[in-house]
């Protein structure tokens, strides 16, 4: 009953008119929640705002940690800037574009700091300048983006579409991405942000952040780990409408360099020819084939040599990168490295090798999660039916990396894009709403947890 009338309730709200009365069976929190909603209207005015603003991030030389900031994402953290300090939130911008928002609680108990992160950028994967966002009432069959275009919901890329009928839909025009990863992720925390600084709504403290460079493996790169630290911690960034993440491979990443000796092939044996070319090469085929990417699945991890680079005439180098999500699994890979080492420098005395990159870029999440980051999202949910589908993430997110930096581990969460670093990328209103009313209830959850 109590749940049939927060929804009545918040129906009215966005219908314009709500009476005092509606809320005679819900707490003083849900009352706040509902009186004070942001409208789906709003919202899609919001999303379309923020996907106006072309802010992509692109890769650059180097080790594949070049701080690159284009001048998209610096329009964008200004524009998010200003909507927070609209809302009368008291914003710092770093100078690497990171926006932070910190609403102080107002309890008068301690409970967890919440924690709300997403990216501003969008990927360069796809055709990314010149987005022409549509809104459409999806009624089945095809998807029209535009005149010459169309995503079958009988295509791999348009299979969702089948349990979207009669949901509004955003999308470009076929020709571009649309850039909902993540500007879905920082409509939501704007109007999370906006719904606490607006209400009477009791809760602890909530920090918030907007990260830049996300789309190129950066965004937590540059992070101030005391302006957000929070404990209880959820990363806007999920596809789907139920989706969140609970765990997530570990990434170590390695870079091996070989070092030659130079020789004529006919004097090898007397001049100590060192072949740096070789010696790489056996190292990259003592990989087990049974560890490898093409053989794991699931939650089974895996290792890969994805590229030789030569540094010089007689000097290689090798890039690795190493996955699990299980300890044991990351030291049985670790032993397989430091046995293949072995027997390379066995086999080629001549060379020299060094391991000039041995780092985790992102972490299992799963290892430092508040023990209440879970079941506080699955109460949250369960208070307007909704049904997550809790998965583990066979890659990485702003949270992972955030753990990498020494943060908490945190939840991705979905936040209503599609298919993005495609030209077939959309979005749906209904799934993004859904998003904002779980952070708000899940909130309002931790502020009970005395």
């Amino acid at each position: 009953m109590k749940r049939f009338s927060l929804l009545l309730a918040l129906v009215c709200v966005c219908a314009g008119s709500v009476s005092v009365d509606t809320y005679a069976s819900t707490t003083d929190n849900e009352k706040q929640i509902a009186r004070h909603s942001v409208s789906k209207k709003k919202m899609l005015e919001r999303l379309l705002k923020y996907i106006s603003v072309e802010s992509w991030s692109i890769y650059a030389e180097g080790d594949g940690k070049v701080w690159t900031m284009t001048d998209g994402q610096v329009q964008m953290a200004a524009m998010l800037a200003e909507d927070a300090k609209a809302l009368g939130a008291e914003v710092y911008v770093s100078p690497d574009n990171y926006v932070y928002v910190t609403v102080p609680s107002n309890l008068d108990y301690d409970v967890p700091v919440v924690g709300i992160s997403c990216h501003l950028d969008y990927s360069c994967e796809a055709p990314y300048q010149g987005i022409k966002p549509s809104v459409t009432e999806y009624k089945g069959g095809d998807l029209k983006l535009s005149e010459d275009i169309v995503l079958s919901p009988s295509s791999d890329y348009g299979k969702d579409l089948n349990g979207l009928i009669g949901k509004t839909l955003i999308h470009s025009d076929g020709t571009t991405l649309l850039g909902g990863d993540c500007k879905n992720g920082c409509a939501v925390a704007m109007s999370v942000l906006e719904t606490l600084m607006t209400s009477d709504m009791k809760h602890g403290e909530v920090q918030f952040v907007w990260c830049p460079n996300e789309d190129i493996g950066l965004s937590a790169e540059r992070i101030d780990n005391k302006r957000f630290c929070p404990e209880i911690y959820y990363d806007i960034d999920g596809e789907g409408g139920s989706e969140a993440s609970i765990s997530n491979f570990t990434a170590r990443e390695f870079y091996l360099t070989f070092h030659g000796k130079d020789a004529h092939p006919s004097d090898a044996k007397a001049l100590q020819m060192g072949d740096a070319l070789a010696a790489a090469a056996e190292f990259v085929a003592a990989i087990p084939i049974d560890c490898r990417p093409e053989h794991s699945e699931g939650e089974q991890g895996y290792m890969q040599a994805y590229g030789f680079d030569k540094l010089s005439k007689i000097d290689w180098a090798v890039k690795l990168r190493i996955r699990y999500f299980d300890k044991a699994d990351g030291e049985k890979y670790d032993a397989i490295v430091q046995q293949a080492l072995a027997d390379v420098r066995r086999d080629h005395p001549n060379v020299g090798i060094e391991i000039t990159t041995d780092e985790i870029r992102y972490d299992n999440v799963a290892l430092t999660m508040h023990p209440e980051c879970i079941n506080t999202l699955k109460k949250a949910a369960a208070r307007f039916d909704k049904v997550l589908d809790l998965k583990s993430n066979r890659g990485g997110t702003t949270a992972s990396m955030m753990v990498a930096k020494g943060l908490r581990g945190g939840m991705l969460v979905f936040s209503g894009q599609h298919v993005p670093h495609t030209v077939y990328e959309y979005s749906v209103l209904e799934e993004v709403m859904d998003a904002y009313k779980l952070m708000l209830y899940a909130i309002d959850e931790v502020s009970q947890l005395k």
